[in-house]
């Protein structure tokens, strides 16, 4: 429930989102390994 928090807060922001989707993408990835 916490990321609901702020991907209403980060709806706000799209340049935040992109740079968020991205940080994502490379835990995954990290983690993936």
């Amino acid at each position: 429930l916490k990321s609901w928090r702020l991907l209403r807060k980060l709806r706000c922001s799209t340049t935040r989102i992109t740079k968020l989707v991205q940080a994502v993408l490379a835990l995954h990835l990290t983690s993936s390994e």
